[in-house]
């Protein structure tokens, strides 16, 4: 009964029509459990694949023995991003973070509705059906959990669907649509097969997390760990400072689009990611979009 409470509560909380006073967080915060990092990873994958998620990838942030991330799509997802196709391949996974805190396994994810706002965008009601449903389907999926929670966090009061879907940080940053080219005139097959190539020939300091096609729109996304001396372990203990980490904010992706290959602007999607960022620790990791930039180069361009 508790369970099934905390269920209604959590559909009666996220599931209004959206207005402008409706604030929503980037993660939300699954519960917790107990054990090995290992066993309850194992467990959400169980989880997920039972509620019909199509697992992509999985792997450690930093090489950490406290952080993994699962990375996962479903229909809801691909069916929206097919609606449009474009730029809107980055909306078409989902991240899950667990990370080992003492003696809990604390299991977060993406909020769907944060993340479908601020890629969307004005479009957002046409997808939003589905995203709802997605929500539900999430909630369900981990109200076994033995410690379930079901909040959101990221920020501090959370952002308006109004400022999401016109999301910058500030006057003169990026936003969604800002994005880096990291190759043009390029061909669709060709360039597929070069990244490919690259990821298995262990170039640069970048390692392949997951990859999702859309043939039919000629769509492509890619996840990468980044290693090497000005990667994760250099910026992610910059930013990543609250209690509850923000662990599903990895890992970075590019997107091949048909002639070219993109990549969201790092002052745009970190600060997404860490809505609260100060601008005193925005200048602590200045060079990051920069070298996630350099990074995903070399796998497309050597």
């Amino acid at each position: 009964m508790k369970k099934l409470s905390l269920f209604i509560l959590t559909v009666l909380l996220f599931l209004p029509s959206f207005g402008d006073e409706v604030r929503l967080k980037p993660y939300i915060m699954a519960g917790y459990e107990k054990g090995e990092l290992q066993d309850s990873a194992d467990n959400v994958e169980k989880l997920l694949k039972e509620k019909n998620f199509d697992l992509l990838g999985k792997y450690s942030p930093m090489r950490s023995d406290e952080r993994i991330v699962i990375v996962a799509t479903h229909k809801l997802l691909k069916d929206s991003v097919s609606k449009f196709g474009g730029l809107l391949g980055f909306a078409s996974v989902l991240r899950f973070g667990l990370y080992k805190n003492g003696d809990n396994i604390e299991i977060s994810y993406m909020n769907p509705l944060y993340w479908g706002n601020a890629y969307f965008r004005k479009k957002f009601p046409e997808v939003e059906n589905n995203y709802k449903n997605l929500l539900k389907i999430l909630t369900e999926t981990f109200s076994g959990l033995s410690e379930v929670k079901n909040f959101q966090f990221g920020s501090k009061k959370g952002l308006k669907v109004k400022k999401l879907r016109k999301y910058h940080y500030m006057v003169f940053m990026p936003y969604f649509d800002n994005v880096e080219k990291l190759a043009k005139n390029t061909d669709y097959k060709s360039i597929l097969d070069k990244i490919e190539l690259n990821f298995s020939k262990k170039i640069g300091s970048v390692e392949k997390v997951y990859r999702l096609d859309f043939p039919e729109l000629k769509l492509t996304l890619f996840g990468g760990a980044l290693y090497g001396k000005n990667g994760e372990s250099k910026f992610i203990p910059k930013i990543d400072k609250a209690d509850t980490k923000h662990v599903a904010f990895m890992p970075y992706e590019f997107l091949v689009m048909e002639n070219k290959v993109v990549m969201l602007h790092g002052k745009f999607r970190i600060a997404l990611s860490f809505p609260d960022l100060s601008m005193g620790t925005f200048m602590k990791i200045v060079s990051t979009p920069g070298d996630i930039e350099d990074y995903f180069e070399d796998i497309v361009k050597k």
